[in-house]
């Protein structure tokens, strides 16, 4: 865990640790303990403000339906942060680069029927047009949610797409009123540091999946013709058992050496040979099979337990017998006591969600579905909590109802961290990491 002491570090670190800069976001940074470590970084979608909420903010006023919705993403933060054990939490509220500057906001005469006075705890004097910004509301709110949940809220910051400020600090020699670059924070000590390790964050969260861009036409739809064939097999197969159990262990078989193929060409990339394209190394028709098989709940499973390091060949019991006791306690090491914690194994875990992207760069649409559910599941344990909510978000818009999205949603949403990352952090607390 990190140990940040300048805002202006914490303002550094947060698109490393989602993975992305953020838009139209409210981000919660956790820190714990008496030392202040920093702990889970979490964030929401900034409600949609029109001009018109915006411009009665600056005149001291401010609609019910506004606050409500503000309050629903600060309540929902509040209780992740408790969740994690945060003493304090830092806020950042990214707007967009085109929203009207909080220290210049100009007011209009507000409808008095139709809005209510600001809330108490924001300014009513208009010196500081900060304060009746979105992002001041943000303040107003978070200071509320935070006291009754005995969080203490240690600052708020407001970002737009080039500049930053405190709301808080008014003093023009530390916080002038009219921000500082964003380029300043690429100095930070925390920048160089994230850099120095190959941190590199997206441009924008719909960049975390440029990686899954459509294959072309032809080979989407030899992959689909292959799916479609596949699915009218397994369906022939359903109610013979054994035939069932032979065409699960043939795609286990596929998946297993289409990864051994991603590692070998990830090899010779590493040692400059060309490794071939994401694209060229796998015949489309073998990805349509996969993704048909992926339908199948058993062979879902066999998948999880074959990411997870000491699986051995439990795998391949699993297509022929389906779930069972053991197959329950490896995965209780990813998701459930952080007691025997499994991190993922890269050597495992990379070439599998290579094959899975190449599934979903083939196959888009519903058919992609469960690859892209099954990358969402290996993010999350990953510890990359904004790709695989982006992987689950997709797979459901594929198909709706694709259960391995809906769970991982489940998790992010409960705030849930995988086992790995909540033993890390009892051995802190254990071995008086914060003394």
């Amino acid at each position: 865990m990190l140990r940040v002491s300048d805002p202006r570090e914490l303002l550094a670190l947060v698109p490393h640790q989602l993975g992305f800069t953020p838009r139209r976001s409210v981000v919660l940074v956790c820190l714990r303990g008496e030392r202040r470590r920093v702990g889970l970084v979490v964030r929401a979608d900034l409600p949609a403000v029109d001009e018109r909420e915006r411009r009665l903010l600056a005149a001291h006023r401010v609609e019910a339906d506004l606050v409500d919705r503000l309050g629903a993403v600060v309540d929902r933060l509040v209780a992740l942060a408790v969740r994690d054990g945060a003493a304090a939490v830092v806020a950042v509220v990214y707007d967009d680069p085109a929203a009207p500057d909080p220290g210049a906001a100009a007011p209009v005469a507000p409808d008095p029927g139709a809005t209510h006075p600001l809330l108490p705890g924001a300014a009513a004097s208009g010196e500081d047009a900060r304060d009746t910004s979105v992002a001041g509301l943000v303040e107003v709110l978070l200071g509320g949610a935070c006291a009754t949940a005995g969080v203490a809220l240690a600052d708020v910051w407001w970002v737009d797409g080039h500049r930053f400020r405190s709301l808080g600090c008014r003093e023009e020699r530390c916080c002038p009123a009219a921000g500082e670059p964003l380029e300043a924070l690429d100095g930070t000590v925390v920048a160089a540091e994230m850099v120095s390790r190959g941190s590199s964050p997206a441009g924008a969260r719909e960049s975390l999946l440029d990686d899954l861009r459509p294959a072309g036409a032809e080979a989407r739809l030899d992959a689909a013709r292959s799916a479609a064939s596949a699915r009218r097999r397994a369906r022939r197969a359903a109610g013979e058992p054994p035939r069932a159990a032979r065409v699960r262990a043939e795609a286990l078989a596929g998946l297993r050496a289409a990864a051994e193929v991603e590692r070998l060409a990830h090899l010779a990339r590493e040692e400059g040979g060309r490794g071939g394209g994401a694209d060229e190394l796998h015949d489309p028709a073998l990805l349509g099979r996969l993704a048909a098989a992926l339908r199948d709940p058993w062979l879902r499973d066999a998948l999880l337990v074959s990411l997870v390091p000491g699986a051995g060949d439990l795998p391949e019991q699993l297509v022929l017998t389906g779930p069972d006791e053991r197959a329950e306690a490896l995965l209780e090491t990813v998701v459930g006591d952080p007691g025997g914690a499994r991190e993922p194994d890269p050597a495992l875990l990379e070439p599998t969600c290579a094959v899975l992207a190449a599934v979903v760069r083939h196959l888009p649409g519903a058919a992609g579905a469960d690859a892209l559910a099954a990358l969402a599941w290996a993010a999350w344990w990953s510890g990359d909590g904004a790709r695989a909510v982006s992987c689950a978000e997709r797979a459901l818009e594929a198909r709706a109802g694709t259960p391995m999205a809906e769970l991982v949603l489940d998790l992010v949403d409960a705030g849930a961290a995988p086992a790995w990352v909540r033993a890390r952090r009892d051995a802190e607390v254990a071995g008086g990491a914060d003394g």
